[in-house]
C-alpha cells in the first residue's frame, strides 16, 4: 500500500466527496453511475477508509442516488452500494491484511442502547406485526452497522476532522444547491412530497403548490434543511481554527451559503434549530451577551429585508393558530398519547403510528384536524410506536452522548488541547441542535445524526491514545 501523508490523504478524500456530491447534485445519477462505480471500487480496494469518507459524502443522496427500485423491494441507492463495498473492503483487510478491528472499541453506551432500541423494536413488532415493521427493523439494523463502521474507522483525531471535513464541503454544495433552486423556481421533488403537499405547505397561509421549497437531493425540504442546521456548527469549528485569513474567509462563506440555503427550506424546525446553534456557539465562545444583543438586532433589521414567504414562516412560529400544519402537527401528537395510553410499554410496533391514526382521531378535538402522515416529533412517534421503553432507551441515548461529549470537551481542555476541545463543543451543538429539531421532525431514522453519536461514542474510545500520552525522556530501550 501506498505511502500517503495525513495531510495529501484528507485533500484526496476531500476531493472525492465532493466529486461525488457534486454528481450526485447534478441530477444525472445514471449518467454518473460507472464512474463513481469505478471511485468507490477503487478506494475499496486501496483503502477501506477511503470508500468509508464516500459513503458520508452520499448520506444526502436519497433521491438523486437511486439507482434502481422494483415495487415490493428495497431501492437500490449510491450509499447502500458504496456501504456494501466498504464492509467487502473491511473483510479483505481482516482476511488477506490481518487489520484486526478492536472489539473494544465498539462496547460504548451508545452502541449497547443502540442495541438495545433494536430489542424493543422486535418485541413491539412481536406484538404488533405489520408490513412495515421488518422495513423499520432492517432500517435500525443497517444504522447499527453503520455506527459500528463508523467506530472501526474514526481511531484518530485527524479522522474525526476528515469525517467532518467531508460533511462540510458536501452541506456547503448541497446548499449551494438549494438557492439555485430558489433562484431559478427549478425545485426538484419527489413523488411522495408532491403528493402530500398539501400537509405540508400550509394550505392556510398559501394557496397549496404556489411556494415553492427547495429539497436539493433530498426527498423532502425537512431533511435537507436538517442537515444543513447541523453541519453549521461543524463548519464554524473549522471557520474558528483556520491559521490563514483565506482559509477562515472561506469556511465563514460556507457559514453563510448555509445558512441561505436553510432559509430557502422554508423550514420553520431548522430556523429554530440555527438559531439554537449559533446562540450555543456565541455562548460558548464567551463573546459575551452584546455580542448576542448585537445579533439580535441585526437579525430584527434584516427580517423586512427578507422574501415574503421567509417572513410568513417566522411569523407562523409565533401565530401558530392560523398555520395548518402547525394545527395538524398539535393533532397528530393527540395522536401519539392516546397510543401510548392504548399501549404504554411496547407501543403500536414500529412503522404503524400512521396506520393507528384513524383509530385514534375520533378523540382528537375538531380544531386540530389529523392526517396519516408521521407525528412530526420524534419522541411523540418513538413513544407511540415503541412504547415508553422505547422513548426511554431513545432518550438514554441522547442523554448518554451528550454527556460524553461534553466529558470530552472537559477531558481535551485539561490536557490543554483547546482545538480539540473546540471540535467536541462543536459536535456536541450540532447534536443539540437536532434534539431540539426533533421536536419538530420525526427522524429517527436519519444517518446524519447518528454519525455525530457515533463520532462521539468513537471518542470516547481514541481519547486516552491522544490526550493522556504524556512526553518522558526515558530511553525506551
Amino acid at each position: 500500500m501506498p505511502h500517503v501523508t495525513n495531510g495529501a490523504f484528507y485533500a484526496l478524500a476531500l476531493a472525492a466527496a465532493g466529486a461525488l456530491g457534486f454528481a450526485v447534485a447534478v441530477q444525472s445519477t445514471r449518467l454518473f453511475l460507472l464512474p463513481l462505480l469505478l471511485v468507490v471500487i477503487a478506494a475499496v480496494m486501496w483503502r477501506p477508509y477511503l470508500g468509508y469518507l464516500l459513503v458520508v459524502a452520499t448520506l444526502p443522496a436519497d433521491v438523486m442516488g437511486i439507482l434502481s427500485t422494483r415495487p415490493g423491494s428495497v431501492p437500490v441507492t449510491i450509499p447502500k452500494l458504496a456501504g456494501a463495498l466498504v464492509l467487502v473492503g473491511m473483510a479483505g483487510e481482516i482476511l488477506y491484511r490481518g487489520v484486526l478491528p478492536d472489539w473494544r472499541r465498539f462496547i460504548t453506551p451508545q452502541t449497547l442502547l443502540a442495541t438495545a432500541l433494536v430489542a424493543v423494536m422486535c418485541l413491539s413488532a412481536l406484538l404488533h406485526p405489520s408490513e412495515l415493521t421488518h422495513a423499520e427493523i432492517a432500517r435500525q439494523i443497517t444504522i447499527l452497522v453503520y455506527v459500528f463502521v463508523t467506530i472501526h474507522f474514526v481511531n484518530g483525531p485527524h479522522r474525526l476532522r476528515h469525517v467532518t471535513g467531508v460533511l462540510v464541503v458536501v452541506a456547503t454544495l448541497l446548499a449551494a444547491q438549494s438557492i439555485f433552486q430558489r433562484m431559478t423556481g427549478a425545485a426538484m421533488t419527489s413523488e411522495e412530497w408532491v403528493a402530500g403537499a398539501g400537509a405540508f405547505l400550509d394550505a392556510g397561509e398559501e394557496t397549496v403548490g404556489t411556494m415553492l421549497r427547495t429539497t436539493a437531493t433530498f426527498s423532502h425540504p425537512a431533511w435537507l434543511s436538517l442537515f444543513l442546521s447541523m453541519a453549521i456548527p461543524l463548519t464554524l469549528y473549522f471557520a474558528w481554527r483556520a491559521r490563514s485569513w483565506t482559509w477562515k474567509t472561506l469556511a465563514m462563506a460556507s457559514v453563510g451559503v448555509q445558512t441561505l440555503g436553510v432559509l430557502s427550506t422554508y423550514s420553520r424546525m431548522s430556523y429554530i434549530g440555527v438559531a439554537v446553534g449559533l446562540t450555543l456557539f456565541t455562548v460558548r465562545r464567551r463573546f459575551g451577551l452584546f455580542a448576542i444583543v448585537l445579533v439580535i438586532i441585526g437579525a430584527i433589521v434584516a427580517f423586512p429585508l427578507l422574501p415574503a414567504g421567509i417572513r410568513a414562516r417566522v411569523v407562523s412560529i409565533v401565530d401558530y393558530a392560523q398555520s395548518s400544519s402547525s394545527m395538524t402537527r398539535i393533532g397528530q401528537h393527540y395522536i401519539a398519547v392516546a397510543a401510548v395510553r392504548s399501549h404504554p410499554v411496547l407501543g403500536v410496533g414500529p412503522g404503524n403510528f400512521e396506520a393507528s391514526v384513524e383509530r385514534y382521531a375520533a378523540g382528537v378535538p375538531d380544531r386540530y384536524p389529523v392526517a396519516a402522515i408521521g407525528a412530526h416529533n420524534l419522541y411523540a412517534e418513538v413513544a407511540a410506536e415503541l412504547g415508553l421503553c422505547g422513548l426511554a432507551v431513545m432518550l438514554a441515548l441522547l442523554a448518554f452522548t451528550w454527556r460524553d461529549g461534553r466529558r470530552l470537551r472537559r477531558l481535551s481542555l485539561s490536557h490543554g488541547d483547546n482545538d480539540q476541545a473546540l471540535f467536541w463543543e462543536c459536535v456536541t451543538i450540532g447534536l443539540i441542535v437536532f434534539m431540539v429539531s426533533a421536536l419538530f421532525v420525526h427522524a429517527q431514522y436519519r444517518k446524519e445524526w447518528w454519525l455525530l453519536l457515533a463520532l462521539i461514542a468513537a471518542g470516547r474510545t481514541i481519547k486516552h491514545h491522544t490526550l493522556t500520552v504524556i512526553p518522558t525522556t526515558e530511553n525506551p530501550h
